[in-house]
């Protein structure tokens, strides 16, 4: 009987044996394909932040869920755990956090923001943990590709089978951008707010515009065009056939003859014109930077491809993109003979951005973080002119690198600080780099994280990087790590954005969405031991708890530029109306939904501990006619629950876009939400009071095919409504 017992266990301790060890892999490389093999070493694309306008200091993404990977609890015992070469362990939500955390923003955010389906972002996540794991290997051995290729199916997998009915479609996807190189988009669009262009130049002329615009870019398949949406009727030139008849908007952006494009033309600001970036290149949408004398920056950080690390580097205004792009070569640098700057670099890293660095003979820089100037993996942050043409001689074409020291960056410990939105501000960069490798002195914690995984990732890293002008003309950046911070905080709480652009300024903003609200959390890492506090918000002098749909878009921060500066925390929500003991029709020739916006405040200079108090809302019902008979167009139907990833007006609206400046004729902040239905025609509210007001109560046209937008607005201001979800009924 005790044989047959061993005999059984031993026959049991095999076969668990081989489920554990070769059953998950044998499936995995059974259902899903390989992705590109690489040679060149690189880390997958870091999530990117884009700020939309001048004032805006963050946006936080990301509806208050957290960035992690939603892999079941037993994953790590698929996964090789033994030590690397250097003793350490890395567990696969560590390891593979990068991936999973752009794979939570494209879940969330991709559809609404770049078209992305599920499929996208599935085989950007394979992608992504194939280059991780180049990266990042458990064991002694140097690891091969093609264990690399099953560990990231298998990563694809776990995260489907964790999070299959995670994506969003048209009925809770809101628009955020977070890619830096968004190659699989077919199109997207991208809105930014900046300054007049020619105000100061001609004020007569201008005098009745509004002192800031909006440029909407629409980007198809990296071929760009640019409308200014809030522009006036007004011919940017006047109609010549003489070439030295250069009118002053030219003039102001350096024309002093017209080149035959412009001859014999009129063209009205108002109108979409093309933006001739040098073609063969992934283009994104442009970086808004605004340096120390408050001019608006637009520069695109163009990746040429994904095998390597060569970035165009392409810097605009507004005044610019809307007058004349045409170049005489299609190339990336001072010889095609563009009015844009233009320098194509190796920057050793697949997401660069720009800073100013106050005090440099050329203040805009291309910048990035950089893991590979070292066969260790130690970090180094690689910077180079962003506006300097390339000296053909020795390696100018090449970003200049400085590596860090200490034990916190040195031999892959920082690996985590491409995880998680980097800050730009002038002359700083901040980073969060969560700990890549399994740490604790527990032999009982190391042995339950080996089964069950270290699920938020709470250990952490924050570098803050002072960068000052090169010592010497075309040499690197002086850049050093003035400060780095441990943490011990979960992911649960990422992003983790900025409250203030004031250097040194360590206070941090993240929202936290339960079951039925969301909470503005506060974690100031100047303090030795960084923790989560609490923002109190006000409404009428009560504190008021925010219902859970106010995290599904994006919370803008504002910091304003006047005398005595306020910061602005900027809500927005919204709802299609929808009657769910009624089919959607087919010939349905209208449908509505509900747009809310609420503002809260306080000064800049406010203690920590002070509450924001409510200084503006509205409550919006928006209406959508169109001819029927259309369906196939999607601003033609109206929107089906059970066909989700079907777009309609109301549901485009509902997604998109939040921009927030002066560019109402109103004194304050206007806010305003593009519409992809009808792309000239925003939807602009003027503040009023605590309120805001529709600049326009209709847009749209009466055919054919007719389609039609009308809105109507109501202050907000009761905390027992914005306490609770939108309450509304169908149309």
């Amino acid at each position: 009987m005790s044989r047959k017992v061993v005999g059984w266990s031993i026959a049991a301790i095999a076969a668990i044996f081989l489920l554990f060890n070769y059953l998950p892999s044998f499936v995995a490389d059974s259902l899903y394909k390989n992705v590109d093999d690489i040679t060149d070493g690189e880390m997958p694309a870091t999530i990117t932040s884009f700020e939309s306008g001048p004032d805006v200091v963050s946006t936080i993404g990301g509806s208050g869920e957290g960035l992690n990977c939603s892999l079941p609890a037993l994953t790590n015992l698929f996964f090789d755990g033994s030590k690397d070469s250097r003793g350490k362990r890395h567990l696969v939500l560590q390891r593979f956090r990068q991936a999973c955390v752009f794979h939570d923003l494209c879940y969330r955010h991709g559809l609404a923001t770049y078209g992305y389906n599920q499929n996208d972002c599935d085989r950007i996540l394979q992608n992504a943990a194939f280059r991780l794991c180049t990266y990042i290997r458990n064991g002694s051995g140097t690891g091969s590709a093609t264990r690399c290729q099953t560990d990231s199916k298998m990563v694809l997998a776990g995260v489907s089978m964790g999070g299959y009915n995670a994506f969003r479609g048209w009925d809770r996807s809101t628009y955020f951008e977070f890619e830096s190189d968004p190659f699989r988009s077919v199109a997207f669009q991208a809105s930014r707010v900046v300054d007049h262009p020619f105000k100061t130049v001609d004020p007569v002329k201008y005098r009745d515009d509004p002192d800031q615009v909006i440029l909407s870019f629409e980007n198809v398949r990296s071929d760009i065009a640019v409308t200014c949406m809030t522009c006036g009727q007004h011919p940017v030139f006047e109609y010549t056939q003489d070439p030295n008849a250069v009118d002053a908007e030219l003039r102001s952006v350096g024309v002093t003859k017209l080149p035959e494009a412009l001859l014999k033309r009129e063209p009205m600001l108002s109108e979409t014109v093309p933006i001739w970036l040098p073609p063969r290149r992934h283009h994104a949408a442009p970086h808004l930077l605004v340096d120390a004398a408050g001019k608006d920056h637009l520069i695109w950080m163009s990746r040429n491809n994904p095998q390597d690390t060569m970035s165009c580097i392409v810097g605009a205004d507004a005044a610019r993109l809307l007058t004349n792009t045409l170049p005489r070569r299609d190339l990336c640098s001072a010889d095609s003979g563009s009015l844009l700057t233009m320098v194509e670099v190796d920057m050793f890293a697949t997401s660069p951005l720009p800073m100013e660095i106050p005090g440099a003979p050329d203040p805009i820089y291309a910048t990035a973080i950089s893991p590979q100037k070292t066969i260790d993996n130690d970090l180094s942050f690689c910077s180079r002119s962003a506006s300097r043409p390339v000296d053909r001689s020795g390696n100018d074409d090449r970003s200049a690198c400085i590596n860090f020291s200490g034990d916190d960056v040195r031999k892959g410990a920082a690996l985590g600080a491409f995880q998680d939105f980097p800050v730009i501000r002038p002359g700083q960069q901040i980073v969060f780099a969560r700990d890549v490798d399994q740490r604790t002195t527990s032999p009982l914690t190391a042995i339950w994280q080996r089964a069950f995984g270290d699920t938020f990732s709470p250990g952490g890293a924050l570098l803050v990087i002072d960068v000052a002008p090169p010592a010497i003309p075309k040499g690197p950046a002086s850049a050093r790590l003035k400060k780095i911070v441990r943490f011990n905080i979960d992911d649960r709480f990422d992003p983790m954005m900025p409250i203030s652009r004031k250097v040194d300024d360590l206070r941090f903003l993240s929202l936290e969405a339960s079951k039925e609200t969301v909470r503005l959390r506060q974690i100031d890492f100047a303090k030795d031991n960084p923790a989560i506090g609490n923002i109190r918000l006000t409404i009428g002098g009560g504190d008021v708890e925010l219902d859970r749909s106010w995290a599904a878009r994006p919370m803008m921060v504002l910091e304003t530029r006047d005398a005595q500066a306020k910061t602005k925390l900027v809500f927005s929500r919204g709802e299609i109306a929808i009657d769910p003991d009624k089919p959607v029709l087919p010939d349905a020739t209208t449908e509505a939904l509900t747009l809310q916006t609420l503002v809260f405040e306080r000064d800049a200079a406010a203690p920590s501990d002070a509450p924001f108090v409510k200084s503006a809302g509205a409550t919006c019902r928006i209406t959508y006619e169109f001819a029927p008979h259309h369906t196939d167009w999607s601003c033609y139907r109206a929107f089906d629950p059970d066909r989700s990833m079907r777009a309609s007006p109301a549901a485009r609206m509902q997604a998109s876009q939040m921009l927030v400046g002066r560019f109402s004729k109103s004194a304050g902040h206007a806010i305003a939400f593009p519409d992809a239905c009808l792309k000239s025609e925003p939807i602009i509210l003027a503040p009023q009071g605590d309120t805001f007001t529709p600049v326009s109560d209709t847009a749209g046209w009466n055919g054919p095919p007719k389609l039609r937008r009308t809105i109507t607005c109501e202050p907000l201001d009761a905390a027992s409504v914005v306490s609770r979800p939108i309450a509304q009924k169908a149309p």
